[in-house]
Formats: structure tokens, sequence, C-alpha cells
């Protein structure tokens, strides 16, 4: 049952991109009211206490947000939450009342352009189609419905070829493609080296959260670092799997992003009354991992933590065959394609991941807007582009909360400004100019659907105790 050799290149390279592990206005679900507290000191017609649909994007009139954030979290707006409907009418009424104007690069009267940063060519290349697809889907339902601030959203595809080079070739063309901001969903030395050109520049950034939170200036993320998703596996651990007071073992694949959630596993899980008896560091490709699973099985230990991708295909495996019964869990390998090559042997595993499974709403609302836009698939095949649908649906509260005519630096200040955002396909985050990487929820998944995807077993929590 152990995976092809492709199947583990690709795991690694997906893994890397997806670890910390990638709107519709005419979704039919509830909106959650969102409030964002829009940039006052560029002039740009904003206003404070603008209602964000989390679903769409879309600005909202108080009335209009069906299930208002909770006021006591650091919400701006009226006790519910919401901002107060004069104040929302308010916001209507003067971005009716005022003109598009061209305010920034990548700005005019009738269209907003955002830059694409993925590896579209590469060994990555079918992966970031299908996500692309996702954002794709996104850009023709907020077009369709008006656009944003009555501005096109256009969508500009820039290859960074997944090499660290590439990476900075392609935030030199995001620079002079007229753009004015950035996505990067995936890579991995590529990200790094994108995004740190792009922050250099001043161009405001969306990526997926790398090792370890780097603090950019003018970048933001969704999704949690795999340091984050460490801390969060310890009290999930030590939590919902019983784990105070028990043996834990801890195998990852020596590489930066497994190894960071193992180094921040292993203390917290202790502090938390974990016994974590065994750590074991093993090796891409590595053929047989039977050595340090039977010293975990004689050090008796009964949770078994993996921080991998495709090895955990042979580490899972190789548990089995030892007949070595240890619960088994971890961060990094809850990607459908693991199970789906794996099928059974998977059966019972659990673990987190920074983003909703195929068996939630969010997913089955997804899946109605690609086959309305006639990229329809089987949901076995569909991940990469529900995370990247996802990402699309933060782009747009973002490109709410910078005001009718955004600069770059209302783009920030928005951004730090949004608060407990759930477009249920990420785990809610709130922004704020001391982080900007946001959101330290997790989604509990466990193996498996009927057709081998991870399937839901909670909601995302903060902490899962």
């Amino acid at each position: 049952m152990g995976a092809s050799s492709r199947t583990r290149r690709q795991g690694r390279a997906v893994a890397a991109a997806l670890l910390p592990l990638l709107a519709a206005c005419s979704v039919s679900t509830p909106r959650n009211g969102v409030t964002v507290a829009a940039n006052r000191e560029t002039g740009n017609g904003a206003a404070s206490g603008v209602v964000v649909d989390a679903q769409t994007g879309e600005a909202l009139a108080a009335g209009r947000a069906a299930a208002p954030g909770p006021g006591s979290d650091g919400v701006a707006g009226g006790a519910d939450g919401v901002a107060a409907t004069s104040t929302a009418d308010a916001v209507v009424t003067e971005a009716a009342a005022t003109a598009n104007q061209a305010s920034a690069p990548g700005v005019t009267e009738d269209r907003v352009v955002v830059s694409v940063i993925a590896g579209f060519s590469g060994p990555l290349a079918a992966m970031v189609t299908r996500a692309y697809d996702g954002l794709a889907t996104w850009m023709d339902d907020v077009n369709e419905s008006g656009g944003i601030h009555g501005r096109q959203v256009v969508l500009k595809k820039v290859d960074h070829k997944e090499t660290a080079d590439g990476g900075v070739a392609a935030c030199k063309e995001a620079l002079s493609n007229g753009s004015f901001v950035a996505m990067v969903p995936e890579g991995v030395e590529a990200t790094l080296t994108a995004v740190s050109c792009l922050d250099a520049a001043g161009m405001p950034t969306f990526y997926y959260a790398p090792t370890v939170d780097p603090s950019w200036r003018y970048a933001f993320s969704n999704t949690p670092t795999s340091e984050q998703g460490g801390h969060q596996l310890a009290s999930y651990v030590a939590g919902p799997l019983g784990g105070r007071g028990t043996k834990v073992g801890v195998v990852y694949v020596n590489q930066a992003s497994y190894k960071a959630a193992a180094d921040a596993f292993v203390p917290e899980a202790r502090r938390l009354g974990v016994d974590v008896a065994v750590v074991e560091a093993v090796e891409p490709n590595q053929a047989s991992f039977a050595a340090p699973l039977l010293r975990m099985q004689e050090a008796g230990v009964e949770i078994v933590v993996i921080s991998a991708t495709a090895e955990a295909i042979g580490i899972v495996r190789d548990a089995r065959s030892l007949g070595y019964d240890a619960a088994i869990t971890g961060w990094g390998f809850q990607f459908d394609f693991i199970t789906a090559a794996a099928r059974d042997l998977f059966t019972g595993v659990t673990g987190l991941r920074g983003f909703a499974a195929t068996d939630s709403a969010a997913f089955a609302q997804y899946a109605e807007r690609m086959a309305t836009r006639g990229r329809g698939r089987d949901r076995v095949d569909d991940l990469e582009g529900f995370t990247a649908y996802g990402h699309g649906l933060t782009i747009g509260a973002v490109l709410w909360a910078a005001g009718q005519n955004p600069t770059r630096a209302s783009v920030v200040s928005g951004s730090e400004s949004i608060r407990d955002f759930d477009n249920g396909v990420m785990a809610p985050f709130s922004w704020t100019p001391d982080d900007h990487v946001g959101v330290h929820g997790t989604f509990p998944i466990v193996c498996c659907n009927d057709d081998y995807t991870w399937k839901t077993a909670g909601p995302p929590a903060t902490h899962h105790r």
C-alpha cells in the first residue's frame, strides 16, 4: 500500500503549499456579518463599521446580516457586533454618491487587478490549475453581481515555476503588470522569495502561511503556520484524544515544515500533561519505518503523532503490518489524495488541518457554484479548488474593506481591521496591526467518507480541549 515515487514527490510539495495546511452573491447560505473598520486617513470615501458578508465578501447594510459577529470579541459596531443601521446606511449612501476614481496602480474607474502568483508550470501545474478554477469561479460570480465597489475583478496569472528564482521573477512581473495587490496561494521556496520581494516593494499580498510567521509588513495569511499547527495538535491530543498522562510518540519528516510542527508540539504537549516518550525523525522517501515504530511500541506509546505528508502512508502501513494498534493522528497528511491512495489503511486515523472537509456545507455551496460555471468535478479531485475559493472570498472582503477608491495603504489598514471573518472554508480569523497571520484555529477530521475523503469531526477550534 506504499505510495508511488510520483505520489510521494507531489505529496511533499502539496504539503508545503497547503500544510499551514491553498464569492458568489447568489450563494444561498446564512450571511455572517463581519464588521471591518476601513481606513479614514486616505480620504477614499470609506467609513468605519462596514459589515462584510463572510460568504461573498460583499458589503452589507446591517439589516441584511443574518448572523452577526459577537460584539464582545472586539468587533466594531453595536452591542450585537453589527454596525448600527444609521452607520451602515451612511456607508451605502456615501459609496453611492462617490464616483469611482483611478486611485492607485491596478485600480481604474471600472476594474481592480489582482496578480495570482503560483506554479502554473512545473511539477504541480495540474494541482495549480485546479486551484485556479476555484479562484476563477469566485471572480466570475463577483463580477456578474456587479463587482466590488462597482469594479470588475481581473485576475492575472503569474508563474513562479516552484523555484526560488522564479519567485523573485514573479514578484517583479506582478510589480510591473498593472496589479493592485497579489495572491500567492501555493509554493515552497517560491512563495518565500515572491512574498518577501513584494513586501519589500510595499505591495499588499495574501498568501498561505509558511513554516513560521515571518512578520511581513504588507503580507497577510488566512491559514495557520506549521508552528501554530503543532501547538493546536498538542491541545487536540491532550483533550479530545485523551492524551493527558498517556505515552505519546512523535515521528516527523526531517524537513523544515514538518520539524517546525513537531518542535512546537512537544513542549506544548508536555505542558498540557502529555507524556511525550519518543520523538523520531525520518527522511523523505524512507523505505521502511518499522524501526522507529518498534521503539515506540516497546516504550508503550499509545498515541502516534505524525508530521508528514506522503510518508504518512508508509508510516501507517508499517504500523498496521506490525500489528501496532496505537491511535494515529497528526498534521500535514490530511489531504484527500493521500487517503484516496491508501484506501482503508487510514480508517480511524484523525488529525487537524487549516481548512474544512469536503463533506462540509461550505464545500457543497462551492461545488454548486463550480457546477454552475461549468467547472464541476468529483470532490475527491477538488480540494485545491475549494481552498482557493476560500482565498477568493477573503480577497473579496479585503477589497471591500479597502474602501470606494482604495490605495495600498487602505488595503493594509482595512485588512488589519477585519475581525472574526468566517467563510466556512478556512477557520475564523482576525487580522490586527500586530498579527498578520490571524488564524489560530484548525479543523478536526477523521478518515474517512465512503469515497475516502476526510470526514468532518467537529467545528474549527482554537483550542481542542
